[in-house]
């Protein structure tokens, strides 16, 4: 295949059809064709498909290798900036970079001209640049580069162990330190930062007045109460010492007497050129930072070094300065070295600390105490207890029995009698003194609980039974307030302390002076020593109206107020479990995920819809427009109650474009796991509204043949505080020293610890009885156990047998820590056949995303890895492994991020303001789409994906950029090819706080199709695909094994001038009938060809999808699609679906939506059926006939409702000319062998 090098020049790209099976014949045939025709095309040979390994990044462990237990006193002099650390002066790992340090000193070869050193004389590059001292609980960042814009635009966001973050300070992105207020050095900028009194992590990222994160999420782990200084190198990699080559290695040497000369090291192990001449050692240079000190450059995955130390002064033996050999061998870990005087042993730090500390310690259960240290690394335990000791709370000595220890995790299990009676126990170890916290591990042997939690009515309203999970606390009661005005308290009751660390109640509705309970609302104060907290029952049902501009009021403002309801005496009575024509398992879904309010926002359908904008009755009455789409599970953005929104002004349109201090919600802010939020509801004030208004949704889509999927947020809260106030210490995964861990400003769920499993298992059984849903996606569902997801799904699956589980796989898990379990990630995949996760290798190659979103991918010009695109159409992602199609979600465009089409606006940079700009995008949309929803596994779309939604930020005031300051929050500028800004230039991404006018379904475009012609084709193009993908089993086999046997790449690299990297696919399935279906898509800017002269017998063929649309039909007139002479050719962005049909009758009926599209207000829309037959054991591999057309068209009969084979004529006209060629073959054959005679 010759490739079009000028724009003009009429050459086409071609492309063959693969081999299968080819007699004689057929191989005779296929030449005489190839003599005959006009066109030169190559033939494929057998395809063999492969599949790339791939390999995990982890992060790098930064334990530190040392032994012994004494802590010496510092010995070497140090700056400002240099003080005592317990740990090695190494890079902190970041799991977000992959990078290496920045060379910050320039190092001259070993000549036999030059002096023996491999280093120049940097100690200016290593003393502080600035004389400002630094203030005590202060710490230095050193930023070698800001990424490219104005100082002052830019700012310092922190978090953690600081002494005022700055989301305290102001709003994101204002709350940040602005970067006009750093000071310069030789390193490049820096800021002090004030710490917390015990600062242990310093989190920080840089970002810009628009709200963008410029650096990603980093953090400075705080090495000892001494670290003050970090620096950052350009990449904004951290390290606690200022970086050195990555390929190198610093030996630091430090004498008490200063005298360097005549000093010199011998070294080899991991190194270039080591010193040969013994003992002609390499110098060392005199003025380091910490005495003397030489870089070494190392070998490629260096891992150890050996040395010695040299005084050439001297002869003979006496040249070494100690005997013994230095040995080091973790060079990954560290490549600063430390030695001095005649000390044998090599340091990671510059104190010269061997540092084995006691940093925490947590009982597990009555016999076991869990302690945590600095490292344990040759160290024994026999070491350790002769110095540790235990005292019990009275300080009375506890006997030890065994120390067993975990180099690896640096913690080490206390075995001793820890009755819980004699709680707290004192542990000290040298100067380090833990009193034992109650670990999440002992409250799950002490109090774990299976009985029922929460507040359930009984005998009509008139009592309710409260169960509340709270072993620490000295006291709970409930605060009951008025129905009607949910400040004013009605009166209190105290709980009484129940088995198991419950505490319990059986209220009557008379102790409050009321004839029936339902509809009030409650609160818990919990109450430890003299210590109180307000708390939300974490299993109420639902809640009081949420306002969360209220919360710093006052304790009971902080948190919602939970209701006496009972859910069952509310919405229909009959809802069931959905009814999906002809779903059977998770590869038959075909998932649509959109927003509540955003469905039903857009202020063109105002006047018909009869209820509030936004809610779940109004979307109820969009559902004709999913069901003719043709979509099988709707999937709702969070609907359980989320925490930062006023629900009482959910009625109010924001039509005004922004994109920050929005009321307005995506819902990953969770409040509560089984109440539902009351911003969809009519009445927000009425607890018992939402939950009919849900259940009737939930109805209205069982009614249209559609199931529901509900996305759930059990992987982090809004706030700590949440759970935390419930049982400090336990709800969340935590640090070593107890300390919850967070994420998104909130608790990680700690769903190792079994009553926050419960709340997880609790819930999504509940959701699932109550409400009769059909699936959950789980947010970020790497960062919990796969134990905790499995048993979920388990639970749900036996209340609802059709009920599928998806989630954000990510490698993402936090955990405990020191406490590695298996992750309900992508690692898992192979090991479930339960739970899917979403594929990131699809998305990336297809469209592009993180981390690098907008640039070219196969679908927006940039060529990909052919073998790539074909494994991940086969659900057999590169990155991860998955041993079932089903495993494997595949989808381009969700929630996140920017839209699709603004997506491929950005990466192609064509400004869509522009007719023929706006009609590529749709085409490059159109094949997106056609990929995701013919691969295998299980498809997924995102709301307006289907007609190309857009984010544009159409506000007249920004239709041309505007300053740094005025940037509107998560926006992206874009720009064409020559730099210049779109029309209305800021697109929104992750449109979370955005205003309807940004995030409202646009219902014109959708389904005018004279205003918006390429918006209707495009939906109408998604519409066709689902149908086919619907109509036969092809694009969504069960097994990896049916789909390695039946799915088979046409375009292999390689052959037929295919490149490993190009922008053209085309590959086979074949379903279980026997008919086969040809997918080709050409992603170019040029017209491609494929050769389709095999021939099979009895097979007939049809056209499906072209450039414009897609029929189950067929489609008479192609747009962009030619055949003529068994050549296929494809026009620039256009695609093809070919079905070629095994000739029997078909039994089997499966719904088709037709193509008619009618008003989506409530009425039914109509469908045809189409009939495929599933038949026995089928020859899976063959040749393809298809027949020339008149004038480059493909022509098909307008009343043809079935498949027909191939017309004769064509076939008697082609087997003319292949008989006239094979005689004159024959003939040329016959005079050459008689010339060779």
């Amino acid at each position: 295949m010759k490739r079009n090098t000028q724009a003009n020049d009429g050459k086409i790209l071609r492309y063959s059809l693969r081999k299968y099976k080819l007699g004689l014949a057929s191989v005779t045939i296929g030449a005489i064709f190839l003599s005959f025709s006009a066109v030169q095309v190559v033939k494929a040979d057998e395809a063999v498909s492969t599949t790339e390994s791939s390999t995990q990044v982890e992060p790098a462990d930064s334990s530190l290798t040392t032994s012994g237990l004494v802590t010496e006193t510092p010995a070497a002099p140090v700056t400002a900036e240099s003080t005592s650390v317990s740990k090695a002066n190494e890079p902190v790992s970041l799991p977000e970079e992959n990078t290496s340090p920045t060379e910050t000193t320039k190092l001259t070869e070993t000549s036999e001209n030059t002096p023996k050193t491999v280093s120049t004389n940097n100690s200016q590059a290593l003393t502080n640049a600035s004389e400002n001292p630094i203030a005590e609980g202060t710490i230095r960042l050193h930023f070698q580069e800001l990424p490219s814009q104005d100082k002052s635009s830019l700012g310092l966001w922190t978090w953690d162990d600081v002494e005022t973050p700055s989301s305290q300070k102001g709003a994101w992105p204002t709350g940040a330190t602005s970067f006009a207020e750093a000071k310069q050095d030789d390193y490049g900028v820096y800021l002090d930062v004030k710490l917390s009194s015990t600062p242990k992590k310093l989190s920080f990222l840089i970002n810009n007045a628009a709200g963008t994160n410029l650096s990603g999420d980093k953090a400075v782990e705080i090495l000892s109460p001494q670290m003050n200084v970090a620096w950052i190198d350009k990449d904004f990699q951290v390290y606690s010492y200022q970086p050195i080559p990555q390929d190198h290695v610093r030996i630091n040497y430090f004498r008490t007497d200063g005298d360097y000369s005549n000093k010199s090291v011998w070294y080899w192990g991991d190194v270039k050129d080591a010193p040969s001449n013994w003992p002609d050692g390499v110098n060392f240079q005199p003025n380091g930072k910490y005495g003397a000190y030489l870089d070494i450059p190392l070998t490629q995955a260096a891992k150890s070094i050996g040395f010695l130390l040299l005084d050439e002064s001297k002869t003979g033996d006496d040249v070494k300065i100690q005997p013994n050999d230095y040995k080091f061998s973790d060079l990954k870990k560290s490549r600063q070295l430390f030695v001095r005087d005649t000390d044998p042993t090599v340091y990671t730090n510059p104190y010269f600390v061997k540092d084995v500390r006691l940093t925490g310690v947590q009982q597990l259960s009555p016999s076991k105490i869990e302690l945590s240290f600095t490292n344990l690394d040759e160290v024994s335990s026999e070491d350790i207890l002769k110095d540790l000791k235990v005292t019990d709370k009275d300080g009375n000595s506890v006997t030890l029995k065994q120390l067993d220890l975990d180099a690896k995790l640096k913690k080490a299990t206390l075995t001793g009698d820890f009755a819980a009676e004699n709680l707290p126990y004192k542990v000290t170890l040298g100067s380090d003194s833990f009193k034992t916290s109650e670990s999440w591990q002992l409250k799950d042997a002490l109090y774990s609980y299976d009985g029922e939690l929460g507040a359930r009515l009984e005998e009509n309203g008139t009592k309710a039974h409260v169960t509340l999970w709270s072993p620490s606390a000295d006291q709970v009661d409930i605060i009951v307030y008025d129905k009607n005005n949910q400040d004013k308290v009605l009166a209190e009751h105290a709980l009484s302390k129940g088995p198991r660390g419950t505490w319990q109640a059986d209220l009557l509705a008379t102790d409050f002076g009321l004839e029936n309970l339902t509809g009030y609302f409650y609160q818990y104060r919990i109450k430890r020593g003299d210590q109180s907290v307000i708390v939300l029952d974490p299993y109420a049902k639902s809640l009081a109206a949420w306002n969360s501009d209220d919360a710093n009021k006052g304790p009971e403002h902080k948190i919602a107020k939970a209701a006496f309801v009972d859910p069952a005496n509310y919405g229909p009575k009959d809802l069931d479990y959905a009814k999906i024509p002809n779903f059977k398992s998770r590869e038959d879904a075909i998932i649509y995920e959109a927003h509540v309010r955003d469905f039903t926002s857009d202020k063109a359908i105002s006047t018909e819809l009869r209820h509030q904008f936004g809610t779940f009755a109004a979307f109820a009455e969009r559902l004709d427009y999913l069901k003719d789409l043709g979509v099988t599970h709707i999937q709702l953005l969070p609907v359980l109650s989320y925490y930062f929104v006023n629900e009482l002004q959910n009625g109010k349109r924001l039509a005004a474009y922004a994109s920050s201090d929005s009321n307005y919600n995506w819902g990953y802010d969770p409040q509560n796991y089984f109440s539902l939020t009351g911003m969809y509801s009519e009445n927000p004030s009425d607890p018992a509204k939402r939950i009919e208004e849900f259940k009737n949704l939930v109805a209205a889509i069982h009614a249209h043949g559609m199931g529901v999927i509900l996305d759930v947020v059990y992987n982090h809260t809004a706030k700590t505080a949440i759970f935390e106030d419930l049982e400090p210490n336990y709800y969340h995964f935590m640090d070593a020293d107890g300390t919850p861990r967070s994420s998104f400003g909130g608790g990680r769920l700690g769903t190792t610890h079994y009553m926050s499993r419960r709340v997880l298992v609790d819930s999504i059984a509940y959701l699932t009885k109550e409400y009769k849903v059909d699936g959950f996606r789980f947010d970020m569902m790497g960062d919990h156990d796969a134990e905790s997801i499995e048993q979920a799904y388990n639970t749900a699956r036996a209340l609802n047998p059709n009920l599928i589980m998806l989630g954000e796989g990510w490698v993402t898990y936090a955990g405990d820590e020191n406490s590695p379990v298996q992750p309900a990630d992508q690692s898992w995949m192979k090991d479930t056949d339960t739970v899917a996760v979403f594929s990131d290798d699809i998305r990336n190659t297809l469209k592009s995303g993180y981390p690098n979103e907008g640039t070219p991918a196969f679908i927006t010009g940039g060529k990909r890895d052919i073998n790539k695109v074909f494994d991940n159409i086969k659900a057999q992602p590169t990155n991860f492994e998955a041993d079932a199609p089903g495993d494997v979600i595949q989808y381009i465009a969700a929630h996140d991020n920017l839209t699709l089409f603004d997506i491929i606006a950005q990466s192609i940079k064509k400004d869509p303001s522009k007719p023929e700009n706006n009609a590529e995008i749709h085409r490059r949309l159109r094949l997106g789409n056609l990929m995701v929803l013919t691969a295998q596994g299980t498809p997924f779309i995102h709301s307006g994906q289907e007609y190309g939604r857009t984010k544009q930020f159409r506000d007249p005031a920004y239709r041309y950029p505007v300053s740094e300051d005025k940037v509107p929050n998560k926006s992206h500028l874009l720009v064409d090819e020559k730099g210049n800004p779109f029309d209305y230039p800021y697109f929104i991404h992750d449109s979370y706080d955005s205003s309807d006018a940004v995030n409202h379904f646009d219902w014109t475009k959708a389904t005018d199709s004279q205003a918006f012609p390429e918006n209707t084709k495009t939906r109408a193009f998604t519409k066709g695909l689902i149908a086919l993908r619907k109509s036969t089993d092809a694009f969504n086999f069960k097994s990896k094994a049916d789909v390695d046997a039946r799915v088979t790449l046409l375009t292999v690299p390689g052959q037929d001038n295919v490149a490993q990297e190009d922008l053209v696919l085309g590959y086979q399935t074949v379903a279980s009938n026997g008919d086969r279906y040809l997918v080709y898509v050409n992603a170019d800017s040029k017209a491609c060809q494929f050769d389709l002269s095999k021939i099979t017998n009895g097979l007939s063929y049809m056209v499906l999808a072209d450039g414009s649309q897609v029929n189950l039909s067929g489609i008479s007139e192609l747009s962009g699609v030619t055949i003529n002479n068994h050549i296929l050719t494809l026009d620039p962005l256009t695609a093809t679906i070919i079905r070629l049909t095994n000739a029997q009758t078909p039994t089997e009926a499966v719904d088709q939506p037709s193509e008619k599209t009618g008003s989506f207000g409530g009425k039914d829309t109509e469908a045809t059926k189409a009939n495929v037959k599933a038949s026995g054991k089928e020859d899976l591999v063959g040749d393809a006939e298809l027949v020339n057309r008149d004038n480059g068209q493909a022509k098909t009969e307008a009343s043809r409702q079935t498949d027909k084979q191939l017309p004769s004529t064509g076939e008697k006209t082609n087997r003319g000319l292949f008989l006239a060629g094979l005689l004159s073959i024959l003939s040329l054959g016959f005079l050459r062998k008689r010339r060779m005679k």
